[in-house]
This record gives C-alpha cells, structure tokens and sequence, in this order.
C-alpha cells in the first residue's frame, strides 16, 4: 500500500457543536431551542386599543385564561405562553413561525387583523428582557411585570401549556433580567411603585395624623394601598369601585374594615378626602377637565394607573396631582430629569453586553465539555500506563504528563496531523522508559483518531 501521508485530525466539529443542556434526564440542543422561538407582542397606543381589549387574558379569572390559552395552543400544534400585563399582550410559540402563531391567535379570537410586532430567534429573548425589566414599559426597574411574569411562566408549566424543556428559555430570560437590573443599578425596587406609595403616605402623616382617605380601584394594587393606609392606623378610609358587591367578597378581611361604594355613589355624595389614590385602569384618563375629580378639598391626589387614569385638567387647583412622571422622578432621584432616550439607549448597550456574554456562555460550555472530555480520556490512559512494569522509573510522571498531552490536544485551533502528535509526546523531557513512552504515544494517537471519527463526544449525548 502506497504510504498517503501523516492522517489529520480534526476535533473542531466538538467545538463548534450546539451546546447541549439537561432538562429532566433530556439532552437539549440549547441553540436549536433558542431558534425555534417565535413572538407577537403588542403595546397599549392609540391605534390598537381595540386589539388589545380583545386579545388581552388581563381581567379574566386564572380559569378562564388557561381555557383560552389551550385554545391557541390546540389550534397551533405546539407549546404558547402568552403574558397580558395592563399596557401590553404578547404570545410566545415554540417550533413555528411568528407569521403560523398569529394566524392561530386570529381563529381563536375570531378577529381578521392586529397590530402585531413580530420577534423570532435571539430577538425574543432580548425584547422579554426588555419587557420584564421595566424597559419597554413607563417604570424602569418596576419589579411589577417580572413577577407576572414569573407567575405566568409558573402557570403555564403547571397546567402542561408549555413543556419543561420549553420552558427552560424563560429561565435566561429571567437570568438576563438580574444582570440587567443589577447594571442598572435597579437593585433597591422592590415592589417600587408600593414602596413610593408608602413613603409618600408616611410624609403627609408627617404633616396631618389623621387623613380621610379615598382609594380609587380594588384590584391588587388598591388592595394593597388599603392595606398600607389600614398599617398605619388610619380609620377613614373610603374604597370606590365598579362593584361594590363583588369586590367586597374578593377580599372581605379588607372590605369590612373600610367603607366601599360605587362610583356613582361617589359622584352623587358630598365626600372631601385629604388624600387621593387611583388605582384604576382605563384607556383614556377618567378625570379630566370634561369629567372632574367629584370633590374640591385641598388634597393629594396620587395616581399610580398607567395609562394615567388622572389628567391635569381633572383635578381642582388646591389640589396637587401626583402622577407617573413624578413617581418615575422619585424612583430614579428627586430632582433629576428622567431621560428617557438617553436611557434606553443605554440599556441597549447593556443589553448587547449581556447578549454576548449569554452566547459566550453557551459556547464555553460546549468547549468546556470538550476540555473534560480530553482530560478524563487521558487521565484514564495515564492509569493504564502505571500499571505498566516500566512505569517504577517514571513513577508520579504519567498523570502529570497526560494532563499535558491534554492541554495541547485542547490547544489545537484546527486540524493537525497524526505525526504532530506523536512528535508532541516524543519531545518530553520527563524520566519516562522510552518503551513505556513509545506506548503512550501509540496509545493517544489511537485514541485521539478514534475521538476524531466519532460525530458526537460520548458525554455530549449520554
């Protein structure tokens, strides 16, 4: 046989291979699954307001909201996760195009058209970051919509809407929100916009014990603003809300301890508050210079509703609006301006930071996969090697020695021939029988070959 040369080998395949996770005993390809990912989001403005009324699951009871997600998830074939919060609505699929997702959403909800934006790839995960740090909403570093959305990842894993295996890519998005809020300095947020409600309270305590308080809304933010107002001993306390009935049984601890009425009530009966706090949701403002605050004592009026459910104009002059942009002043310092461009546009940058590092990650752990393969592989040969009776003269050498045929077998960035190899192993200076090393380098060479031929490292698939 005619002699064809010193044989490459080529190990770059195992580097370049898609990283590879383990989820309930399944090997999962972490980039193939990143791949498959399609969204529609749509955000609260004015020329789909109509579109998110109706596609929205915000408002509807958990059982209701399951139902209406399995129906989208029967007609499109494959796992959907769909988040309403109060200014947005957005359904991630898994193994479809964005385009088969929409199309899916449409039959169930019988509409022929939205304004969907459409996300697939990376780009899904990026803009949940975004979503769920506050960045794509009015608050930043609002810890409100990461625990919806955690909450409804929960849920979704739960009722069999998304599988494990699925699910495991929100758990980067969550981890990628941590390091964004954390760069951000969003560190000292929690539950923001009730702990600046809290403090504010407690300085108009500071001027006046006593307050007669008018709480607009009873959904959980108003709930928990009575609370607030109950823990520091106030007793005058007025709830106002659509249904009176209803939300005195949702939460019958709270209502029995205050007085709870209708709006219209509200309107019709002479009642002045000292303080003010909305919590309701509405489209347009339901205060404005068309439909004014029903009462005119000086008061503080603190609306904590997006979109602000309080004008300007809807308010009596001796009374002082506390709005979302003053909130959103006090969460990021008295005083300062809230650049909101400038702002995103760092958040941006942070995020591509944290993008990149994300898929280093993943990469690294494919070659560091690799790098404990080659080393466990030749450590178990440096065993074999010292069982060998030529082994006594370089005793304490074979393990030591072995780690350094790994290290420039790992070193190698492309191929490289057999002959490399064994001259590698030759070259030592340590006091090993010229045998005994000429078996070592047989040894590795035959081994290293037969890694090379192989299409997949034996831990990667195991």
């Amino acid at each position: 046989m005619s002699n064809l040369g010193s044989p490459k080998i080529d190990l770059t395949k195992f580097l370049s291979a898609s990283p590879v996770h383990e989820i309930n005993g399944v090997a999962v390809d972490a980039m193939q699954l990143m791949n498959s990912v399609s969204m529609v989001s749509m955000k609260l403005g004015a020329e789909n307001v109509e579109s998110v009324k109706t596609l929205t699951t915000e408002g509807l009871s958990k059982e209701s909201r399951i139902e209406s997600i399995q129906k989208v998830r029967d007609h499109l074939g494959r796992d959907v996760f769909e988040l309403s919060t109060c200014n947005r609505v957005l359904y991630v699929g898994f193994g479809c195009e964005s385009q088969e997702l929409e199309q899916s959403i449409f039959s169930v909800f019988g509409v022929e058209d939205a304004p969907f934006q459409h996300y697939s790839g990376i780009d899904v995960w990026r803009q949940l970051v975004k979503v769920c740090s506050g960045l794509d909403s009015f608050i930043l570093g609002e810890l409100q919509v990461m625990s919806q959305f955690r909450g409804a990842v929960a849920m979704h894993r739960k009722n069999g809407l998304v599988s494990d295996i699925n699910s495991s890519f929100f758990d980067h998005v969550v981890s990628a929100n941590r390091m964004l809020r954390k760069e951000f300095g969003f560190t000292q947020t929690t539950e923001s916009m009730l702990n600046l409600a809290t403090t504010a309270i407690e300085e108009l305590l500071s001027e006046q014990e006593t307050l007669s308080s008018v709480v607009l809304g009873f959904g959980d933010m108003g709930c928990k603003a009575v609370e607030t107002l109950l823990e520091f001993g106030q007793k005058d306390i007025l709830v106002v809300t659509r249904n009176p009935e209803y939300s005195s049984q949702r939460h019958p601890e709270i209502s029995s301890q205050v007085n709870v009425i209708s709006f219209d009530e509200w309107t019709d009966e002479l009642i002045q508050p000292s303080l003010i706090i909305s919590t309701i949701r509405n489209i347009e403002p339901t205060y404005n210079s068309s439909n004014l605050i029903p009462s005119s004592s000086s008061a503080k009026v603190m609306d904590f509703s997006w979109p602000p459910s309080i004008d300007a104009s809807g308010v009596s002059k001796n009374q002082e609006l506390l709005g979302m942009e003053y909130w959103i002043k006090v969460a990021r310092k008295v005083g300062m301006e809230w650049d909101y461009a400038s702002t995103i546009g760092r958040s941006d940058d942070l995020l591509t930071n944290i993008q990149n590092r994300f898929m280093s990650a993943l990469t690294d752990r494919t070659q560091a996969k690799f790098r404990a393969y080659i080393y466990s592989t030749l450590e178990t040969l440096a065993e074999q090697w010292n069982q060998s009776n030529l082994a006594e003269e370089g005793e304490n050498q074979l393990g030591p020695f072995s780690r350094e045929i790994a290290t420039w077998i790992c070193n190698q960035e492309g191929p490289f021939e057999t002959i490399q190899l064994d001259e590698m192993v030759h070259s030592t200076d340590r006091p090993i029988n010229p045998t005994l090393l000429s078996r070592v380098a047989r040894d590795v060479t035959e081994t290293i070959v037969h890694i090379s031929e192989q299409s997949t490292l034996p831990e990667a698939t195991s």
